[in-house]
């Protein structure tokens, strides 16, 4: 009887702190048309390789993106078995349309793992209803997925409401990080027909290269913003050395490393996924356009620096693709 009342109060109190999670978290950005009962069951569907290092990728239609780019929540009950739950942004693939929430939970010993898709607040009613039957039918089977799950929700919750509550100087503060994911006026963008502009001369409808890194293709996107900031900002620098110079056997002709900057924050495309360029570390695989070659080739990083120059103004591009060419080194949209 206790063990049906605990059950009956964790699946309360997780669909409650669910709608109000959903509807802090998408109140300024709900579309028109929300998640369906079908993009609900694609989603649940979607296979993620590695929980810990997948942090951000496309698959069938839909961009997963680690929300706040936090690393999993960890629980380790008194049964001694670790328990995680992992988040992610889910959005729509061919326009980037906010449609959710990805939340799976894993069990360390069993290797089970159980996601749950959270709909957006202007979802349709039968997403919810799907949402609440897998809390039911799933959550209820797996003992500490529930009070897991309601604790993350819930501490969510209780930040974002913490956050509306702030003072104005917290909401700048909070703004001046956002633009941290941009470039100096001077930074080049590598066009669709393999020209360059600087990113300051590029407009809305552009047409640039982008990378899909399931396909390990370039393909042409089109620009859809371009955000202006200006204020004092601290650009970080890396230096690369394509990976076949490195390996070559007459070392003498190796060619000066190539050199990249961008505020610390913004993220670009490694050999293990999506990272700020600050985390990027000397070693680490990021790719650059080879126009002799045609395509996308590795280049490791030989050198960091956190504090290159400082620049009154950056930039940032937003593209249909979620991804871009600056210095031909593959970048991703913030």
């Amino acid at each position: 009887m206790k063990n049906n009342l605990l059950s009956l109060v964790l699946f309360f109190c997780c669909a409650v702190a669910t709608q109000f999670f959903s509807q802090r978290v998408w109140a300024q950005t709900a579309a028109a048309t929300g998640m369906t009962v079908d993009q609900l069951k694609a989603v649940k569907a979607i296979k993620i390789a590695n929980l810990d290092k997948d942090a951000y990728f496309k698959s069938g239609g839909f961009i997963l993106d680690r929300y706040e780019e936090r690393p999993a929540y960890v629980f380790t009950y008194s049964d001694g078995i670790t328990r995680k739950i992992y988040l992610y942004k889910v959005f729509a693939a061919e326009d980037t349309k906010d449609l959710g929430l990805l939340a799976i939970y894993k069990n360390e010993k069993s290797g089970e793992i159980k996601p749950f898709v959270i709909p957006g607040a202007s979802a349709d009613r039968k997403a919810w209803d799907a949402y609440i039957d897998d809390l039911k039918y799933i959550g209820e089977k797996e003992p500490g997925l529930m009070s897991t799950l309601t604790f993350v929700l819930s501490r969510e919750m209780a930040g974002l409401l913490a956050g509306g509550a702030g003072t104005k100087a917290d909401e700048g503060g909070k703004k001046k990080e956002e633009y941290n994911f941009c470039f100096a006026a001077d930074a080049s963008v590598t066009l669709a027909d393999g020209s360059s502009k600087t990113i300051s001369d590029v407009t809305m409808n552009d047409v640039v290269k982008s990378y899909d890194a399931q396909t390990k293709t370039l393909l042409p996107t089109h620009v859809t913003r371009v955000d202006t900031h200006e204020g004092e900002f601290t650009l970080a620098g890396v230096w690369l050395t394509a990976v076949n110079e490195l390996t070559a056997d007459n070392r003498s002709t190796l060619n000066a490393p190539t050199f990249f900057e961008a505020t610390a924050n913004h993220p670009v495309l490694t050999a293990t996924g999506r990272k700020a360029l600050g985390d990027v570390k000397a070693g680490e695989i990021l790719y650059r356009y080879d126009a002799s070659m045609g395509g996308a080739t590795a280049y490791k990083v030989v050198r960091t620096e956190q504090a290159i120059r400082s620049v009154k103004k950056v930039y940032n591009l937003v593209t249909e693709s979620g991804s871009y060419l600056v210095g031909d080194v593959v970048v991703l949209d913030k």
